[in-house]
């Protein structure tokens, strides 16, 4: 008799899904998926539809599934049908983010259910044919589950022909590579990836939480799913900040001063370029700005020429207004519904009491989520790392901070995601203007876990103007320079943490980094 439970977070609904939205993991399967392996019986029949679409085109099936399935379901049973029909209709929402699918952490976990799979089938077969006194055929049986073992054991064979092809569709494959910062910050630091661990670093009270809460909603905007732990702020602060960035709403009505770019040739008047947008200059005789923003003065910011000549153009900074409205329940509601439409519930956050908690029990907790809900994340970003709790109390000192760092790039490795998190930098970059390596604080050897990290730069001057400079200070395989800044504009009071951004070019030297 058919069992009808429900197998919605089952590892073989999993598995179909895998075999439908991904072509990379359809790929990496197509030579170990067996329908014998499938216990619902309708997965052996979905399975098969997609492996011979795969067969034969060389994609996933995608959408297609559904007209596939309209073809075949006469095929069926009416009650797998059923639930096939159902199962497909569920699947619906996730077409769109096939690309995002993380292919790696499913194929892993399918390997394990394979091998777990095979080695029950084998052994059911082996006790029958021996209790049939059928040793030699017991044997054959047992070297065929020899050969699943090493088809799955993960071993690379430089020579083989056929792990040769796979590695240049690899190449081609661009789904490691996940989402950018915006504007030039994200030409900067270039693609975030997946089974990357990335840092922020820079001293007390300049924002990590910030930047760790803007590099998660940028990865939700693009339609990946991300887990947020905080181990510093309480669950509604957090739900605040987050709120405030994703609805650009403020704690009252009326106008809010933000940081635009403008031009310096139209700050000190010397440009006389007719799209140029006023007439008078911001600077006084010696070339000072102005204390105070006063939003009725006779100025207007002016960017004609940006992304142009760039002689046309030297950055500088000013501020503009916007009208914003109070964050109310009602207003709240009604924005997050429509990123909700637009992007998914695909944003889960945790609050956890300061050092309260270590990786091992954030892990259990991330499993538990998957269990329950089947929320695989993507991207998971820990706020932060210095203030975790360690694995083994036993461990002291810069020994426990990079056991901790070693688990942070394990935990990305191992789920075959994003992980992002911050520390906070030593006593001496208080007084430095800038932010370097030599800036680490406790273990240098976290730089050698982390595969990039950027650096937090603000003088008080710079806060005032609402500016922050951002460096990047490692990198695993890029040409970075971390005497380099990109300038990013902040409007902090409504969680804007990165409005634009902008590398402003100078002939200062890397003296000024002292």
């Amino acid at each position: 008799m058919l069992n009808r439970r429900p197998v919605d977070n089952s590892i073989e609904e999993e598995i179909l899904t895998g075999l439908i939205v991904s072509t990379k993991y359809i790929r990496d399967v197509s030579q170990l998926v067996k329908g014998d392996y499938f216990v619902v019986p309708y997965a052996k029949v979905v399975s098969k539809w997609c492996l011979d679409h795969y067969k034969k085109y060389k994609q996933a099936p995608g959408e297609l599934i559904q007209n596939i399935f309209n073809v075949e379901q006469g095929k069926l049973k009416e009650g797998d049908a059923n639930i096939v029909s159902s199962f497909l209709a569920k699947l619906s929402s996730k077409y769109e983010t096939a690309q995002n699918f993380n292919a790696e952490y499913l194929y892993d976990k399918s390997i394990r259910y394979f091998r777990k799979r095979g080695l029950k089938l084998a052994s059911d077969n082996v006790q029958s044919l021996l209790e049939l006194d059928r040793v030699e055929d017991a044997e054959i049986e047992m070297q065929g589950y020899r050969k699943v073992v090493q088809a799955t054991s993960g071993w690379q064979d430089l020579f083989d022909e056929e792990q040769i092809r796979t590695f240049f569709l690899e190449e081609e494959d661009q789904s490691q590579k996940l989402f950018k910062l915006p504007g030039k910050l994200g030409e900067m630091i270039g693609y975030f990836e997946r089974n990357w661990l990335f840092a922020i670093m820079g001293p007390a009270k300049k924002g990590k939480t910030f930047w760790l809460g803007e590099i998660a909603v940028q990865a939700f905007l693009e339609k990946y799913k991300v887990i947020f732990i905080s181990l510093e702020m309480d669950k509604h602060r957090m739900r605040k900040r987050l709120q405030k960035r994703m609805t650009a709403l403020g704690d009252y009505t009326g106008d809010y001063i933000y940081p635009c770019f403008d031009c310096f040739l139209n700050q000190n008047g010397s440009c006389k370029k007719k799209e140029r947008q006023n007439t008078t200059r911001l600077l006084d005789e010696e070339g000072n700005k102005p204390e105070m923003y006063d939003p009725d003065i006779d100025y207007s910011p002016c960017t004609e020429c940006r992304g142009k000549k760039k002689s046309d153009y030297l950055p500088a900074t000013w501020f503009t207004t916007y009208k914003r409205e109070k964050m109310k329940f009602r207003n709240t509601k009604a924005v997050m519904r429509g990123l909700q439409e637009m992007y998914g519930r695909n944003f889960k956050f945790k609050a956890y009491p300061i050092r309260s908690a270590n990786l091992s029990q954030i892990l259990g907790d991330i499993s538990d989520l998957e269990e329950m809900t089947g929320f695989v994340p993507d991207v998971i970003v820990v706020d932060y790392a210095d203030i975790l709790a360690p694995e083994d109390s036993r461990v002291i000192g810069r020994e426990r901070s990079d056991e901790t760092w070693q688990a942070l790039k394990n935990l990305s490795d191992v789920r075959h995601c994003l992980v992002v998190t911050a520390s906070q930098t030593n006593r001496a970059s208080f007084k430095r203007k800038n932010v370097t390596q030599t800036d680490v604080s406790e273990d240098i050897r976290k730089i050698a876990h982390v595969d990039g990290l950027i650096s937090l730069n603000q003088t008080p001057s710079e806060k005032r103007e609402s500016i922050m400079r951002i460096a990047q200070i490692a990198g695993r395989d890029s040409n970075f320079d971390q005497f380099k800044t990109c300038t990013v504009l902040q409007q902090l009071e409504l969680g804007q943490v990165c409005l634009d951004s902008e590398l402003f070019f100078s002939e200062k030297t890397i003296k000024d980094f002292d």
